[in-house]
């Protein structure tokens, strides 16, 4: 049977894990009517198409090294 203390624990566990899950992902981009890799336009869109996104992606995980 738990008590106050390792139900504390439990607690305080669950949110650090939340929040190293939550550390590692990409902060969301924000619509600027061109692509962010070849800056053509793009309607409501961040990426004009799969391809860009791959490389955008590609050289932000370059740039982090």
């Amino acid at each position: 049977m738990s008590d106050n203390v390792d139900d504390a624990n439990k607690l305080a566990d669950l949110h650090l894990n939340i929040a190293l899950a939550k550390r590692d992902l990409p902060a969301p981009r924000s619509v600027t009517g061109v692509c962010h890799w070849c800056e053509a336009p793009v309607d409501g869109v961040v990426f004009c198409d799969a391809d860009c996104r791959d490389d955008f992606e590609r050289e932000q995980r370059r740039a982090k090294r």
